[in-house]
């Protein structure tokens, strides 16, 4: 009874102090909500369409107004400059306003008659990687095509027709299947990653935020006396309004993904909501850990962003983890993020059994048994040393 009761104590006066200070309650639910929202709002398109390329045309002929044809009419190119030279298209790449320039070459159509055909070139920004790969994929898709119907019309004048003409010129083809997130979707496959690292971040900022103003602002002792002296039920008390809002956030992520999105799961959508609902409990840990190291509000977010804010990026999200040097590998394995990524893209995109799903749930596990082990004696400590209160 007297538990329940400093538990409740504690609970009510956290949520008093976030109904004066709003600034706290932006921190734990108004700025994760805008942030939320911008990415999901930034990858809704789902598919980069319609990006920037100059074209270069030095042959003026029906075949090169042909091919810039069909380079507009791909999903991905927007042809938005036509500059005499390359010399006069160098600046639109250097400023940004295009993304790639197409060179068609003088006499391209008349050296194609001759079966000695120039290649068309495309110079594209390979500091934006996805754009670059995007417009590159289009430009030769565009250029391929129209070999292809050059190459057939000539076939068939051997008889047979179009039909035929085209089997005798097919010979050996690779058949490309994607097994998983076959629509190439972008928003699948982006704001599937970023959304739950971005609220990993945030709740790890919010529980180190709401612990470590206790010691700031030296209320360490009304904080245990609300609790009835127990240091266990003062970080339950304290931990649980975050604990349900971070909790209630993670379960917004999966249900517009996979509900208000239209988005379906390839695996269990209770098993990824376990997921990521364990992932904010490895958050809080982390918190625990970090400020009991620490005892210093400052210091504590400082690490936070070193730990925590690396984890997408050593997750394997944009380059292979296999690929890594080995100091990279060992500190992408450190962070729990690079556990739960493939537990979440399992059963968000590929479709992973449960017991693929419980071996990938092993290690986040071990992400709350080892920062609470560390976090909890030294929290113990800390609150009976008062000399280490207030630190800025």
């Amino acid at each position: 009874m007297m538990a329940a009761t400093g538990l409740r104590a504690v609970i009510a006066r956290e949520l008093r102090y976030f109904g004066h200070h709003r600034w706290d309650l932006s921190l734990l639910i108004w700025f994760p909500a805008a942030t939320l929202a911008l990415l999901l709002w930034m990858f809704s398109y789902g598919i980069p369409t319609s990006l920037p390329i100059a074209v270069v045309d030095e042959d003026h002929s029906s075949a090169s107004r042909e091919l810039i044809r069909r380079m507009a009419a791909t999903r991905g190119l927007a042809i938005t400059a036509q500059p005499a030279s390359l010399q006069a298209a160098q600046p639109l790449v250097r400023s940004g306003a295009v993304y790639g320039v197409v060179h068609i070459p003088p006499n391209w159509e008349r050296e194609q008659l001759r079966h000695a055909p120039q290649p068309v070139v495309l110079y594209d920004n390979a500091q934006f990687s996805l754009a670059a790969g995007t417009i590159g994929g289009d430009v030769r898709a565009a250029v391929s095509s129209m070999a292809i119907d050059r190459a057939v019309v000539s076939e068939a004048r051997f008889g047979g027709g179009l039909a035929q003409a085209s089997a005798r010129l097919g010979g050996v083809q690779a058949d490309l299947r994607t097994l998983f997130n076959p629509s190439l979707s972008y928003e699948a496959y982006f704001a599937g990653m970023l959304l739950p690292v971005a609220l990993h971040l945030f709740c790890v900022i919010a529980a180190v935020s709401a612990l470590g103003r206790e010691f700031r602002n030296r209320s360490v002792d009304a904080w245990l006396q609300a609790a009835g002296g127990s240091l266990p039920r003062a970080l339950a008390g304290k931990l649980a309004p975050l604990a349900l809002v971070y909790l209630l956030f993670a379960l917004v992520i999966v249900a517009t993904l996979a509900g208000w999105r239209g988005w379906t799961p390839a695996g269990s959508l209770m098993l990824w909501v376990i997921a990521i609902g364990v992932l904010m409990v490895v958050s809080i840990a982390i918190a625990i850990m970090l400020l009991g190291l620490t005892v210093n509000l400052r210091l504590a977010l400082s690490l936070t962003g070193l730990y925590v804010a690396t984890g997408l990026a050593f997750s394997g999200f944009s380059f292979p983890r296999a690929a890594m040097g080995e100091a990279a590998q060992w500190w992408g394995g450190l962070l729990p993020y690079t556990y739960y990524l493939p537990v979440q893209q399992g059963q968000w995109l590929g479709g992973a059994s449960a017991s693929d799903w419980a071996i990938g749930m092993a290690p986040l596990l071990w992400f709350i048994a080892l920062p609470l082990s560390i976090g909890l004696p030294l929290l113990a400590r800390a609150v009976r040393q008062p000399a280490r209160w207030g630190a800025r």
